[in-house]
């Protein structure tokens, strides 16, 4: 039986014959800052090949505003005839603007919902100025915990990184505030970070700018 084509999935790696796509946060972000377009290369070498680009498509030049590209596929797709019989297709397909600005809408939509929330939704980001700030003057970013006696727990904590060459890199200043008062997962599970150094850059530079209201801030990076 086929899988649904088209759809987010966290195995979307698995196969690249089938048409599943990156949950909106594993998406890399692109030099401008949003999160990147799933295209497969056309080209006759490497045909079918994943890769993520800056989704800012400019029609009168044909280019994207920024050069930013990622392969996620290092090797030509093996094509599988059973899969590509089942997915009625040969290669993986690109998703297309459209499809790309419905998943961005969807996911704007969860955060305007999960703002009101976000001290209870343990997978929810806080808006700009709900935030509080560390001994150095700046808002905070915010982190989970990979202790195992607290696992998952979010927490306030200073932006400014000393040395990023560690698991848990030393910070400017010792601020941390917890969020979640309880532990949200149990180990063995693998932590997954709400905001990176680089999202929380792209979320200040916004909101410093004047780019809409913190609402709009909480829905960037997408």
């Amino acid at each position: 039986m086929a899988r649904r084509r088209g759809v987010e999935d966290p195995n979307w790696r698995s196969d690249p014959c089938v048409y599943l796509l990156p949950p909106w946060c594993q998406r890399p972000l692109c030099l401008c800052g949003d999160r990147c377009q799933l295209m497969a290369s056309r080209n006759p070498d490497i045909r079918g090949r994943r890769f993520f680009r800056c989704p800012n498509y400019v029609r009168e030049t044909r280019t994207t505003a920024c050069a930013y590209i990622e392969w996620v596929d290092t090797e030509n797709p093996v094509l599988d005839l059973t899969t590509c019989l089942q997915e009625s297709h040969w290669y993986f397909a690109s998703e297309s603007t459209e499809q790309y600005l419905q998943r961005k809408a969807a996911y704007k939509r969860q955060c305007r919902e999960q703002q009101s929330d976000w001290r209870v939704l343990t997978i929810a980001l806080p808006p700009w100025e709900a935030r509080p700030r560390c001994r150095c003057g700046d808002r905070c970013q915010v982190l989970r915990s990979i202790n195992p006696t607290t696992l998952g727990r979010r927490f306030f904590v200073c932006p400014n990184i000393l040395d990023d060459d560690f698991m848990e890199p030393p910070r400017r200043c010792q601020y941390r505030e917890w969020i979640d008062i309880r532990r949200v997962l149990t180990p063995p599970s693998r932590v997954v970070q709400l905001e990176l150094p680089e999202q929380y850059r792209v979320t200040k530079t916004r909101f410093e700018r004047g780019e809409g209201s913190s609402r709009r801030d909480y829905d960037r990076p997408i």
